[in-house]
């Protein structure tokens, strides 16, 4: 039958029609003659005709041989093309490399994080998720990316989580404001201010809520919004104060704001790296993934 023919077969036709030997054939393929002949043999057995006329003196490609060469040797480039592409995606040198990102890290980190890959691997093409970090690690599950960096939150059984930044929470206000002189302060000493919080139910807040306990419901609640961005652009111009993770802080340096650190008690999220339990990274993903954990690691929070 023609699905027994292996590739092992046509690559012995191929070099044998083009030495012209069996003998030159199976040095050339680290093989003994008789194996030569015996994949010869199995390949005319599936074909039902002979690739090869063999006399005393000489080998010669067959009329039937001769149809078949040309999609022999297809057959063999295809394969050896194969092999050189997955070759340079082993060694970095070709390839995509698809990663979820939080919006915190996208806004902060991630532009350092893409420069030093790309000056690394030019040739590698990237392709970045901006999400929530649910989201985010939702595309990690379903295949989408091979890892996020995020925030872990509640998690999931079927992934991995890599800390690699406290991300403490702190204050901010406008350079003019009366708490701005402050260097720390605690929440029980601001409860009364005007706090501009991120929306009922996202992550940041119910983050707040679990660690402030009785103290999140004296926060006063008359303005919220949905991102960081349009929190620190409303602290910006002197609306209110808000509660914001440090590295937020460094997407809005365009903003005049003070900083206050702030405790009792201590507020903090960890971000990192997050990896589907017991799935392999490609070798581009390493490769991201090495440079991401150095810059984000360096982040002194």
């Amino acid at each position: 039958m023609v699905r027994d023919i292996s590739l092992g077969d046509i690559i012995a036709f191929v070099s044998i029609a083009r030495l012209g030997s069996f003998a030159l054939a199976a040095e050339e393929l680290h093989v003994t003659q008789s194996a030569l002949s015996r994949r010869i043999k199995k390949l005319e057995n599936s074909l039902g005709a002979s690739v090869l006329d063999r006399t005393t003196r000489s080998i010669s490609v067959s009329t039937l041989g001769l149809e078949f060469l040309p999609k022999a040797n297809r057959i063999v480039e295809d394969f050896n093309r194969s092999l050189d592409d997955i070759n340079e995606i082993v060694k970095v040198r070709k390839g995509i490399v698809s990663f979820s990102c939080n919006m915190t890290i996208s806004d902060t980190l991630l532009p350092e994080i893409i420069t030093s890959f790309r000056d690394a691997h030019p040739d590698i093409r990237v392709r970045v998720h901006e999400d929530s970090s649910p989201q985010a690690l939702e595309k990690v599950l379903n295949g989408q990316s091979e890892f996020a960096l995020a925030q872990f939150g509640e998690g999931h059984p079927d992934l991995e989580f890599e800390p690699l930044i406290n991300d403490r929470f702190v204050i901010t206000c406008h350079k003019k404001h009366r708490l701005a002189k402050l260097r720390s302060t605690t929440w029980e000493e601001i409860i009364d201010e005007d706090f501009i919080l991120l929306r009922t139910g996202s992550g940041t807040s119910k983050l707040l809520r679990r660690t402030l306990g009785p103290l999140y419901d004296l926060i006063s609640k008359d303005m919220e919004t949905g991102h960081f961005h349009s929190q620190l652009g409303m602290v910006g111009r002197g609306i209110g104060i808000a509660a914001i993770p440090t590295l937020i802080q460094l997407s809005r340096k365009d903003l005049d704001l003070a900083t206050i650190q702030i405790s009792k008690p201590t507020v903090s999220r960890q971000l990192g790296i997050v990896t589907y339990r017991g799935r392999s990274l490609s070798p581009a993903a390493k490769k991201l993934r090495e440079i991401a954990v150095s810059i984000m690691s360096g982040f002194d929070n």
